[in-house]
């Protein structure tokens, strides 16, 4: 999975350094509605009250996005990440939902932090719990058309999530995960 993340941060770099030309001619503007997707790299925590925690497993992950723009320098949605892995025969799946905020501290720039809370779910093979969720990123919209923008994003989930049972004889009490992810989506505005 290390030659999957050099892969996504050698595509963002060439991304940022080849988009010169695209932003002189694409000024950044935000307006209406706007919908995105990415994929890339997580690396997921598990940690728990008295259970085995695993510190980081890699994995591919992703994202989807909607909302709306009641500002030019803030936007308001949905967003969906989500991390999905086999890790020792169990399918393991991370998600959030959150209702985030968009902020672009300048107005010219592609530049952004965003904030969000929601709901967030942890998956072994069939059992689930889900509870509260929280995310964080930043990333920078380059603009390559007039509507549409290449994003490169660094994103941080943390889920509160109780207690799973994920299968007979295992109790996993006071669950909570962590996800960093690392991706390359694309943005209509």
């Amino acid at each position: 999975m290390r030659a999957l993340a050099r892969v996504l941060v050698a595509g963002a770099t060439l991304t940022i350094w080849t988009a010169g030309t695209g932003l002189a001619q694409h000024a950044q503007k935000r307006q209406g509605l706007w919908i995105g997707a990415g994929l890339g790299y997580g690396s997921l925590g598990r940690t728990c009250d008295a259970c085995q925690n695993f510190p980081g497993e890699g994995g591919p992950s992703g994202y989807v996005k909607v909302g709306a723009t009641p500002d030019p320098r803030v936007l308001m949605g949905i967003e969906v990440n989500g991390w999905r892995h086999d890790l020792q025969g169990t399918t393991v799946t991370s998600g959030n939902a959150s209702f985030v905020v968009y902020a672009y501290p300048a107005l010219a720039s592609g530049f952004f932090l965003k904030g969000g809370l929601g709901v967030s779910l942890y998956r072994e093979d069939t059992t689930a719990t889900t509870g509260f969720g929280l995310t964080a990123g930043t990333g920078y919209d380059i603009r390559v058309g007039e509507n549409l923008s290449l994003t490169p994003v660094a994103n941080f989930t943390f889920g509160s999530l109780g207690n799973l049972t994920p299968r007979a004889g295992v109790f996993l009490p006071g669950v909570q995960q962590t996800l960093l992810q690392l991706a390359l989506g694309v943005t209509f505005h």
